[in-house]
């Protein structure tokens, strides 16, 4: 199959079923094609659409083990799931009205992107703000048909109120999305590095204990592959991480494999936190002249962390996640 019959393979797929799912997907190269997003320049502000047509409702949406295959960027495919069958959580959506018609649901004023602290209203106001757009009045988070929502409460209609479920912040949520980004991370993560098996085992065991999943376990598995750097996902059973000696090549700049813009990002936070213990304000506002306007930043206050820890995950857009302390210590 030649590149053109495969972008038009991919422009036609549907979500599938967890059985057809397991039964014709290797997690393996889920993780490839989800890799391969940062083959193109994808430094778009998050999405806004006016109005945004949604799912049916009853739809199944983004749930643990359904696949879609969504287009970014400039044309390249990328793998987004729940996270629990790999990095890449399920987005949020954010309106000031949702409308439902012959059962399907459109979101108007809206603006979408990716979850990062597990509190969607709080998710929400940062991608509007980012957007340019004003905040929601009285924010409502829902989900409805597996998808995830934040409306003006005066904009969700009757119709769609047997159909929705209340969502609220979850601690639990907040810990896979930390997860999620540390396991994707370009800064000091696999992504970015070419880790050995037992680097890799090292640092998934402490991104466990930051992100508090302290009964999750790690263990290595074999896969036949020969590449120079481990590979480092999360397990198909959602409560362990597994680690791929050769899952994949080591990067290199120039080799055309990357946009340089990414490894440029990378390096320039490596940079900004380099022999500093920063409060996650300082850490917020050095993430963000290093990006600039080619990413999105969020800030999460975690005084649990002794020193700001910046993730960089790369996915439709360059998203920044730092997460540190409220203030710097000596």
């Amino acid at each position: 199959m030649n590149d053109h019959e495969v972008m038009t393979a991919l422009r036609s797929a549907r979500p599938v079923d967890d059985e057809t799912l397991s039964a014709v997907a290797d997690r393996h190269a889920l993780q490839a094609l989800r890799e391969g997003i940062t083959m193109t320049d994808r430094h778009a502000p998050p999405t806004v659409e006016t109005p945004r047509r949604g799912r049916r409702l009853g739809g199944r949406g983004l749930t643990a083990g359904t696949l879609g295959l969504v287009l970014v960027g400039g044309g390249v495919a990328v793998a987004t799931n729940a996270w629990d069958r790999g990095p890449l959580l399920d987005g949020i959506n954010c309106g000031t009205a949702l409308e439902v018609s012959d059962g399907e649901v459109t979101l108007v004023g809206s603006v979408s992107g990716p979850s990062r602290t597990g509190d969607d209203v709080a998710d929400c106001a940062a991608l509007r703000s980012d957007a340019g757009m004003p905040p929601l009045a009285d924010p409502e988070a829902l989900t409805i048909g597996g998808v995830r929502y934040v409306v003006a409460r005066a904009g969700v209609p009757a119709a769609a109120r047997p159909s929705s479920v209340a969502t609220v912040a979850e601690v639990d949520r907040a810990a896979h999305v930390a997860l999620d980004a540390a396991l994707a991370d370009w800064v000091d993560g696999p992504q970015g590095g070419c880790f050995t098996a037992t680097e890799a085992e090292r640092y998934a065991r402490g991104a466990l204990g930051r992100a508090g999943l302290s009964k999750w376990t790690v263990r290595v598995v074999a896969s036949g592959a020969v590449g120079s750097c481990a590979g480092v996902e999360v397990g198909a059973d959602g409560r362990s991480v597994e680690v791929t000696p050769g899952a994949r090549e080591r990067i290199e700049r120039g080799s055309g494999t990357v946009d340089e813009t990414v490894l440029d990002a990378a390096e320039g936070l490596r940079r900004a936190l380099a022999g500093r213990c920063l409060g996650v304000g300082e850490a917020e506002t050095a993430a963000r002249g290093v990006v600039g306007s080619t990413g999105r930043v969020v800030a999460v206050a975690d005084d649990s962390l002794a020193c700001a820890d910046i993730d960089l995950v790369v996915g439709g857009a360059m998203e920044v996640t730092v997460r540190g302390p409220s203030s710097s210590r000596p």
